[in-house]
């Protein structure tokens, strides 16, 4: 009995002691741990996660970046019957318990021990801070943690409260982190136009997201379908009714995520680099909405333009044959073929196909979704043997001298849907767009095809390609000499250069001797250019043209070939630089990002451009109003700085206007012939190997560029005004449909003179063929310098030629 007490006694006080010793341990783990709880401000304020999204000034998407998509909601917009879900399969004594059910702990213990699935120990509550704090702890030292932060929010969150956070945070399966995020991505519904199949569904894959993931597991996910039913069924949340209706409707789930609805992916990686740089890694996650300045009819129109104009140089160049061939099944099987063409991208709107049979005129074709067309001949009358760029052979007589059945090929369709032989162009190019008010790009393409991998389709040839501008470079020097004294009919002698070094002449060979400035630049002759370098010299001509942009820091001062274009630059740089003449002679700086907003912290930035002034409406009433306050919302506009002066500007544009009605621009003025408010100039590079145009009215300039990326000649039949002026044409004719003329208004300190067409002086009253000419006050020619010497009333007289 003694021995029996002892043992009895030793028990007891063992207990005791454990009992204590576990106390202990828990009191100082709760002493340690307690403090290094998150805070109420910390769960309440958690970030949501949200990818990327980039958008046109006009709101319409243009790509999405980040796997993680959120789509917060407040408890009031959450439907009864998802609560309920959650509620009976997740945690039925949720609104009871204090964030620990004692009860689910001893079952969830029982059933490891027996074997039975009777369920986890964790309430809602516990899950919480199980998914959002203590990922890859310890599980000990986690469920501690667990225990202690869900019985501290408890006391600081409503119920409702934590069920917000619950089903805004959790994670649902494929990329939603949240419920409302997973109705749209699984059914493209709101969570209230969720049906209570669809409601069991998303609640029934919590525990298991992909495992039980409707898309990929339907089976599985089916029968947790079922048991969430049940259980809403067992605690009185839905009727019998309810649960066979839902319990028997099929599975609508499917993988939706929201379009985009513009195509401009060399917009969206340039926003995507930017974003990075500033934000880090958070810019894919944080739920950053940028708006950029980018036009979506003018995107979609410079799309167009640019791959047809890049389309039609490949085509008129031949066909350099098929790009794969697979011999036909014996068996006539088109299984190979099709597994080929799944794996074969969509080029621009050139699809993929394999040659199925050839007829003397028609050749049949399969598609990747197994439908076979007809290419009739006219379809493919242009497929001429490539041979160089400069030669090709003749025009195919029958089908058979194209192509052979089994030949992997390109096929589009035309405006009138006809099916065409298609060819990935070799060549690229780029366009870019711009309001030369402010400096915002409105369109921008970067080459013919941003997934064009074989092609280096992600290079931007917009922002990275350097490359020679040819003529395009021109306007900037003659600008020079109107800012140093020449005047638009100042003469300069087009005859031979003698240097040792270097023996320049015209495009086209000839020599005309003394001319006007004017003319020079209209007709584009080399070796006046060469000539009014050397004239004015690098020292003065180098600093000029650094003013509009261009980097002259490695510009040998001694190389005249600056002057007619050897100098690389880019197709932004150009396009910039062009913009102080359709402004008037400001400096604006090319931008994209016109405002930055996070779904968490609100906006973040807004652009601030430096602004041409004169385009501004009421500055000056705007500032006052600004100063006392009355309409804070209109954000500070920068002046942009005047860079040349304002009549050196209208004379240039009177010369470039003279390039579109008289020089190698004459297509646009064929092509346009209502607008008087177009200026431009052409670009050829020695043997044709970069061609570009550059063109604007008051609103817009914009800049074409084409070439290929290892440089070769386009052919000798090729120029300027024959690849890169189309394009242009095909962009702005569309743009500008719909708008008034938007010219240059005249400064003041400018007069037009009647000269004489040879000499450049002023011509004499009545002179048969003098033509007014613009000049600045300063620099208009003697009377007493012409060739009569005499004076003549009016005669300073004259219209704006534009």
């Amino acid at each position: 009995m003694n021995k029996t007490k002892k043992i009895a006694y030793f028990l007891v006080w063992s207990g005791i002691t454990v009992c204590i010793g576990v106390v202990m341990v828990a009191a100082s783990m709760y002493l340690y741990i307690s403090p290094k709880l998150p805070d109420r401000e910390t769960y309440t304020n958690l970030r949501l996660e949200n990818p990327l999204r980039i958008y046109s000034s006009d709101d319409k998407l243009i790509a999405e970046f980040g796997s993680r998509r959120s789509t917060p909601i407040k408890f009031d917009e959450i439907p009864k019957q998802i609560i309920d879900a959650l509620v009976s399969t997740e945690d039925k004594r949720f609104y009871s318990h204090r964030g620990v059910d004692p009860l689910g702990l001893v079952r969830s213990v029982a059933g490891i021990f027996t074997g039975n699935d009777w369920g986890g120990g964790s309430t809602i509550t516990m899950q919480v801070t199980k998914n959002f704090f203590f990922e890859g702890e310890s599980p000990h030292t986690r469920k501690f943690k667990e225990i202690l932060l869900a019985l501290k929010m408890e006391r600081e969150l409503t119920k409702e409260e934590i069920l917000e956070l619950y089903l805004n945070k959790t994670f649902f399966g494929i990329s939603a982190y949240g419920i409302a995020a997973a109705a749209q991505q699984y059914y493209d519904k709101t969570v209230n136009e969720l049906s209570l199949a669809e409601a069991a569904t998303m609640i029934g894959l919590l525990p298991r997201p992909n495992a039980y993931n409707p898309l990929s597991s339907r089976d599985e996910a089916k029968s947790v379908r079922e048991r969430v039913l049940s259980r809403m069924q067992d605690q009185g949340m839905i009727t019998q009714n309810d649960f066979d209706e839902a319990n028997t409707a099929p599975n609508t789930a499917f993988r939706h995520g929201r379009e985009t609805e513009l195509d401009a992916p060399y917009i969206a990686e340039m926003v995507r680099q930017d974003m990075i740089k500033l934000y880090g890694d958070l810019a894919l996650t944080d739920g950053f909405e940028v708006y950029t300045t980018i036009s979506s009819t003018m995107q979609e129109t410079a799309n167009l333009a640019l791959q047809g104009g890049l389309e039609n140089y490949d085509r008129r160049h031949g066909y350099r044959g098929r790009e794969n061939h697979l011999r036909p099944a014996e068996d006539s099987s088109v299984d190979q073929w099709l597994d080929t063409l799944r794996r074969t991208p969509t080029i621009a709107s050139q699809l993929p196909a394999f040659v199925q049979s050839v007829e003397e005129r028609t050749i049949t074709a399969i598609l990747a979704s197994g439908e076979s067309i007809t290419i009739e001949y006219d379809g493919f009358r242009w497929a001429k043997r490539f041979i160089t760029n400069s030669t090709w052979g003749s025009s195919p007589r029958s089908a058979d001298e194209v192509v052979d059945a089994g030949d992997l090929i390109r096929v589009m369709q035309n405006e009138q849907g006809q099916w065409m032989l298609g060819q990935i162009p070799a060549v690229n190019g780029g366009l870019v767009s711009l309001d030369p008010n402010t400096g915002a790009i409105l369109s921008l393409v970067g080459g013919y095809e941003f997934n064009d991998r074989r092609n280096n389709g992600q290079f931007n040839r917009v922002t990275l390609a350097t490359r020679q501008p040819g003529s395009n470079i021109k306007p900037f020097l003659y600008a020079a000499a109107l800012e140093n004294g020449y005047t638009a009919a100042s003469l300069i002698n087009d005859a031979p250069l003698a240097r040792s070094d270097y023996r320049p002449e015209n495009f086209n060979g000839d020599f005309m001797g003394p001319i006007r400035l004017k003319y020079a630049l209209t007709q584009s002759k080399n070796l006046v250019s060469l000539r009014l370098y050397d004239a004015l010299g690098s020292d003065v001509v180098l600093p000029y043209i650094a003013r509009f942009g261009f980097n002259t820091d490695d510009i040998d001062k001694n190389d005249l070939t600056v002057a007619i274009g050897t100098h690389a630059v880019h197709p932004l740089e150009v396009a910039t630089a062009y913009a102080v003449f359709a402004n008037g002679g400001h400096k604006v700086e090319p931008f994209l990002i016109q405002r930055i907003d996070n779904f968490n912290d609100g906006e973040m930035f807004r652009a601030q451009p430096y602004t041409v002034c004169n385009t501004c409406e009421n500055m000056a009433a705007i500032d006052s109003l600004l100063e006392s306050n009355q309409v804070p919302e209109i954000p500070a506009v920068t002046p942009a700085p005047r860079i040349i002066d304002e009549r050196v500007s209208y004379i240039m544009n009177s010369i470039l206007r003279s390039v579109i009605t008289s020089g190698s621009g004459r297509p646009a003025n064929r092509a346009m012939p209502d607008r008087e408010d177009i200026h431009g100039k052409t670009g050829t590079t020695n043997d044709n190997k970069d061609l570009w145009f550059s063109g604007f009215n008051g609103n817009i300039v914009t800049t074409v560029y084409v070439g290929y990326d290892q440089p070769d000649t386009l052919g000798k039949s090729e120029q300027a005004a024959t690849v890169a002026l189309p394009i242009w044409i095909d962009f702005m004719k569309p743009v500008l449909a719909d708008s008034a003329n938007a010219s240059m208004s005249q400064p003041d300190d400018l007069e037009f003179v009647r000269i004489n067409r040879q000499t450049g002086l002023r011509a004499s009253p009545g002179e048969e063929g003098a033509f007014f000419e613009v000049f600045r006050k300063e620099n208009v020619p003697d009377f007493e310098a012409t060739q009569t010497g005499e004076n003549s009333a009016g005669q300073e007289g004259g219209k704006s030629p534009f």
